[in-house]
């Protein structure tokens, strides 16, 4: 509903005829109500814009001022990581058939199932690595052979391999005494 030009209200007073002007600007009026017809839009720019020049050669003419960023390392976008993680797992899934097929060749037909599950069982010892002779495995779960263990204890009391402290606790390799009996029993 149009009121006319009576319906706004004078939020300042715009009356300075009498004021000397060194007065007008001492006159304050408090906030003032903002524009309503102008909206503000932010944007925010999350690429990252690369210094070309900087990423090819290594220099940027601009030094310091230059607005775009020095960084010279390749990141892979989303569809490169997938596709490389496609590739690889086809090639697994060929070499998992490969072995497969040179098992039952090998074999005659009979395949062992029990001998994927001991493929997390190390075959070597970590340290030394030849052989296992007196396997230990320490609360991290990672097998040494008893002397390479202790050894390595005197030097630094953490694990070789991940660095967690082993308080000096080697308990006797059961599984993988078990797993080495049985590849020399074949």
């Amino acid at each position: 509903l149009y009121k006319g030009l009576t319906g706004y209200k004078e939020y300042v007073n715009k009356r300075v005829d009498n004021v000397t002007q060194s007065n007008a600007s001492s006159i304050r009026a408090g906030p003032l109500r903002g524009v309503t017809n102008v909206r503000i839009s932010c944007r925010f720019d999350y690429q990252p814009d690369i210094c070309k020049d900087y990423k090819e050669t290594g220099t940027c003419g601009y030094g310091d001022s230059c607005i775009f960023m020095h960084d010279r390392s390749d990141y892979k976008t989303g569809w490169q990581l997938d596709r490389e993680w496609e590739a690889s797992q086809k090639n697994k899934e060929a070499e998992k058939n490969n072995i497969n097929r040179f098992l039952i060749e090998e074999t005659g037909g009979v395949v062992d199932e029990d001998a994927d599950e001991d493929d997390d069982l190390p075959f070597a010892c970590l340290i030394c690595r030849e052989p296992f002779k007196d396997p230990v495995v320490t609360k991290c779960g990672h097998y040494f052979c008893e002397l390479c263990a202790i050894k390595n204890h005197k030097k630094s009391p953490k694990c070789f391999m991940c660095g967690a402290s082993t308080n000096g606790v080697f308990n006797v390799a059961r599984e993988l005494k078990a797993k080495l009996a049985e590849r020399q029993r074949r």
